[in-house]
């Protein structure tokens, strides 16, 4: 497996759960209707915007074209401890 393929696989699993913790920050503003959880959500949709936009593969597969990330160790380094950073946030906000 090369490097570009560990960095959309990665990049895929923190979207997908991004997307796990919306539904969890939603759900808890259907029953809470604070600010803070309605900051949660806008946090939650910037941070996937933010993932997808930062893999180049992901970005060509709902977007087209051909970007390349020139430093793509390195973002697969950031996107590995966004996984682990995501797996924590998940479990305490499901607890």
């Amino acid at each position: 497996m090369s490097i570009v393929d560990y960095f959309f696989i990665i990049t895929s699993i923190n979207v997908v759960l991004i997307l796990t913790l919306l539904y969890v920050f939603l759900q808890t503003y259907r029953k809470v209707r604070s600010e803070f959880t309605l900051g949660l959500i806008v946090f939650a949709l910037v941070l996937l915007v933010q993932t997808t936009f930062s893999c180049p593969p992901l970005t060509n597969l709902f977007f087209g074209g051909s970007l390349v990330c020139e430093n793509i160790f390195y973002h697969s380094i950031a996107a590995t401890f966004e996984f682990f950073a995501l797996v924590i946030l998940l479990y305490l906000m499901t607890r």
